[in-house]
């Protein structure tokens, strides 16, 4: 099990909450998954109601998606960070 950070939108949390949590997971899937245990109102910023990804995840800088995916293996002083999606015109 490694132990990761996962930065969280500073949107996304509740007033006083944690902008950053560390978590011991193996998979991106878990780190997740620990930090919204950890800060509740991030998951409707992270999925949507569906359960589908709605924001970026990235490790290291690099997607997820071009990385394994939710079950990508995540190692010892790994960054995830959360990255909310960005539109306007």
């Amino acid at each position: 099990m490694a132990r990761v950070s996962v930065k969280l939108p500073a949107g996304a949390v509740s007033a006083g909450g944690r902008t950053e949590v560390e978590v011991e997971a193996v998979t991106v899937q878990e780190a997740l998954d620990k930090a919204i245990e950890l800060e509740p109102s991030t998951r409707l910023r992270i999925y949507r109601e569906d359960g589908r990804m709605y924001a970026g995840v990235f490790v290291g800088g690099r997607n997820i998606k071009l990385a394994g995916g939710l079950e990508a293996e995540l190692k010892d002083g790994d960054v995830l960070r959360i990255v909310p999606p960005i539109s306007g015109g």
